[in-house]
């Protein structure tokens, strides 16, 4: 069963933006060190298993090509989610706000789904994008930011 998930929390959600508005360069790339732990050579569906279930912080990750389609499952560590093949994952781009290399990384988000607030690096790759939802509250406090 299901565990009910938290309700939304604008006072958290306000001050996580804070926090990775003074940090985000040391979010990102303590993010991107997590993801190169894990060097994919390819975009198989195992390849992101392995990746899911050994990266910290990160909850969900899929393969989405270069119309903003969704190519792949939503893989969790536990368990993987076909319901989202196929849709299109342009409205997450949005949240995009700059780009280096061939990394992109969002502000802050709360997440319907699961309650969490998150953050969405994606990797682009020549024909597909590797989209990589992490929990950011979790980040946040791992790297000793958050005071309460």
């Amino acid at each position: 069963m299901n565990e009910p998930k938290p309700a939304f929390d604008q006072e958290k959600l306000d001050k996580i933006e804070e926090l990775y508005c003074h940090h985000r360069e040391t979010i990102r790339n303590y993010l991107i060190d997590l993801l190169k732990k894990h060097e994919r050579n390819d975009c198989t569906i195992e390849s992101l298993k392995k990746t899911v279930k050994e990266t910290p912080y990160l909850m969900v990750a899929y393969i989405v090509n270069d119309d903003c389609i969704q190519e792949s499952p939503n893989i969790y560590k536990d368990h993987i989610k076909e319901e989202k093949k196929g849709l299109n994952r342009r409205p997450f781009l949005r949240y995009i706000t700059t780009k280096r290399d061939r990394y992109f990384m969002s502000d802050p988000y709360y997440n319907d789904t699961s309650g969490k607030i998150y953050v969405l690096l994606y990797e682009e790759l020549d024909d597909k994008m590797l989209f990589f939802n992490f929990d950011i509250e979790g980040v946040i406090k791992e790297l000793g930011f958050w005071e309460d």
